[in-house]
């Protein structure tokens, strides 16, 4: 292959796109990684992710390393003007992925350890200081051209003259809100109606003792300043707050307000000021995620104001979706037709989430003293329903009724739980392996398949699982340690289930004996242009 011709050129290098390149290189795939600043960010931008998010990154081996490094939130507070808790969440939810629900973290951190493990990947080659000037596509290439630059003494990046041109199957864009990538192919935003300036402030305690009292994760309700407080990692604290009509961001950010408006936590003397900026929190949604054989990830295709702490989340999940799909088809093991489900899949579910997040904005963030008052006084009597429960996927690759709507529990969250398997102990990932899996707890889920269904799974290198109880004396059965398995088919009432790599359900089988029905429906869905997936 010529040295410039790459299975895949990825564009921008913060968490999506670090992610997005491990994924790449841990299946083979050559991919170059072009970043037009000469190092990593360094700075915190997004400071939360939730226990699918973990999953993800233990499936590039650095969840362990990262956890370390977190604050693991058990408990969410609204507050309101008088100090009055309106909600308290303990324990925040129900986490399915064998990680804590939620976990508040430092970006660098993350970046650092991801930056660690895409370099450790012989088949990605990373370039620094390197910015995108042209895109064009081509029948079965994209071509991309680069000129190098550095970063100068005031922040802004410049030029210095070189230029380099590459070649690639496929081109993603993980380059942010202000994508090259999406404004070289003009797709449009879909403005989904949200725009407020917050300034966020990321402070570093000389002790630990400095913020030992702030809230784990808290909302101040307050018409008067609505804010966002808590933990940051396990060293730093971040607030955010909204900022009021008047007020002037540049006004606003310097660091004699900063300190008057954390004064209530902590002094100039506890600590120091990381940074402190103001920010757009928007809601905007790019119309288009694919146009031949280029697509788009994380803030390239999606912004989304901070009230879920689903921003960064959403980007590590078209990271993961795409990654599964784009070694399918680089493989041959799927026509490039299944691309098209990238979006199908992702973009409803990233507009649930925005939509979650900016209904949950105009609770929180009232600065209407009347209607503020309104809204504690139904907090507080306790007849506000729950928040809707998390969104799945509702469309893409997924076991579907004749009216082609999925079947429960298609499109939803698989469970990890700790298992033991041929003298191994750990997570179900580590231990069985990644990829398409299938599980069922009744019997070795190969009794009912046929051999071509089972040439069909082995092409797409699946695991087919048989999990058990304890005191089941096989070494080809997986053991259930906590029962975790045994509680999600008795809850469910399923036999079987088809999980994809990117941890979502396909389908599941009500009885052992409804297996092969759902192998089929994957086969109509997942096939090869190049040859047939059991020859």
């Amino acid at each position: 292959m010529n040295a410039d011709l790459y299975d895949v050129v990825l564009i921008g290098y913060g968490p999506v796109g670090q992610t997005m390149a491990s994924l790449l290189g841990q299946q083979g795939h050559s991919v170059a990684v072009f970043e037009r600043w000469p190092n990593l960010y360094g700075r915190a931008r997004a400071g939360h992710v939730d226990h699918e998010i973990m999953r993800v990154f233990q499936s590039i081996h650095v969840a362990e390393a990262f956890e370390k490094v977190t604050y693991v939130a058990s408990a969410y507070d609204w507050i309101n003007a008088e100090g009055k808790v309106l909600i308290h969440f303990s324990g925040i939810n129900e986490a399915p992925s064998g990680w804590p629900p939620d976990l508040l973290m430092y970006q660098p951190d993350l970046e650092d350890l991801l930056d660690k493990e895409a370099r450790a990947q012989p088949s990605v080659e990373i370039n620094l200081g390197w910015e995108a000037t042209a895109l064009t596509q081509h029948d079965d290439y994209v071509e991309l051209t680069v000129r190098q630059g550095e970063k100068a003494p005031q922040g802004q990046w410049l030029a210095t003259g070189e230029t380099r041109t590459v070649r690639a199957r496929y081109l993603i864009g993980a380059d942010g809100a202000n994508s090259f990538v999406r404004q070289a192919l003009n797709f449009v935003w879909e403005d989904m109606g949200f725009s407020e300036n917050w300034l966020v402030v990321d402070f570093r305690p000389n002790d630990a003792q400095a913020v030992a009292t702030m809230p784990e994760m808290a909302q101040l309700c307050d018409p008067a300043r609505p804010t966002t407080l808590g933990h940051q990692g396990d060293k730093y604290a971040r607030w955010e707050f909204k900022l009021l009509p008047g007020e002037q961001p540049a006004k606003m950010a310097t660091p004699e307000k900063v300190w008057e408006l954390i004064s209530p936590w902590v002094t100039p003397d506890q600590g120091h000021l990381l940074r402190h900026v103001v920010y757009n929190f928007r809601s905007i949604l790019a119309e288009q995620w694919r146009k031949g054989n280029v697509l788009l990830v994380g803030d390239a295709a999606h912004l989304m104001p901070p009230f879920l702490g689903q921003g960064l989340c959403s980007g590590i999940r078209d990271a993961k979706n795409l990654a599964w799909k784009l070694d399918h088809v680089l493989r041959d093991k799927a026509d490039a037709t299944l691309l098209d489900s990238y979006a199908t899949e992702r973009r409803p579910h990233v507009r649930s989430i925005i939509e979650q997040a900016v209904m949950l904005g105009s609770i929180l963030c009232m600065t209407d003293p009347f209607a503020a008052a309104a809204r504690d006084q139904a907090l507080l009597s306790g007849v506000v329903p729950p928040p809707p429960a998390f969104p799945g996927l509702t469309d893409g690759i997924l076991y579907r009724d004749n009216q082609g709507t999925p079947i429960a529990p298609a499109g939803q969250l698989s469970v990890q739980g700790q298992v033991s398997y041929q003298g191994k102990t750990g997570r179900f990932d580590d231990i069985v392996g990644q990829g398409w899996t299938v599980i069922s707890s009744q019997a070795d889920p190969r009794s009912v398949l046929s051999a071509e269904q089972i040439a069909f799974l082995n092409k797409l290198d699946a695991h087919i699982v048989q999990v058990g109880a304890q005191n089941v004396d096989n070494q080809d059965v997986v053991i259930d340690l906590a029962g975790v398995y045994a509680n999600y088919f008795a809850k469910t009432g399923l036999q079987a289930v088809l999980v994809r790599p990117d941890f979502y359900v396909f389908g599941g089988a009500a009885t052992l004996a409804d297996l092969p029905t759902l192998v089929e429906a994957l086969r109509t869905q997942v096939h090869s242009s190049q040859q047939s997936m059991i020859a």
